[in-house]
């Protein structure tokens, strides 16, 4: 499988899930062979950026594998912001929550597309 420039090993693909898929455990699944591991969602608002949590969510340097977060938004702007963000905090996929069934992300009506860098 091949997203963007990016070839996944398989098509094993550990789906993003908010408090599961923390560094450790993506690390964990890609030793058990899973060909990508996103990170938990994060949200493209900038207010929450300086937060533990999200300064955790956000660091992907020295992971291993290919690097892939996913955000949540609506504001097509801030959006932008958020991936640039990412791909400055070494995301090499990012992937724009457009499907989750949770009430507080589909209120807002994210919206989905990929976003690769080399």
């Amino acid at each position: 499988m091949q997203i963007g420039q990016h070839q996944l090993k398989n098509n094993i693909i550990l789906a993003p899930m908010a408090g599961v898929t923390d560094r450790p455990f993506r690390e964990l699944c890609r030793s058990q062979g899973a060909g990508l591991a996103v990170s938990e969602m994060l949200s493209f608002n900038p207010r929450v950026w300086n937060s533990k949590k999200s300064k955790l969510r956000m660091d992907y340097h020295g992971e291993s594998g290919i690097r892939s977060v996913q955000i949540a938004g609506s504001e097509p702007i801030a959006m932008a912001v958020a991936a640039q963000l990412c791909v400055a905090q070494g995301a090499q996929i990012v992937d724009i929550n457009m499907g989750c069934p949770a009430k507080k992300v589909n209120k807002k009506k994210s919206r989905l597309c990929f976003i690769t860098s080399p």
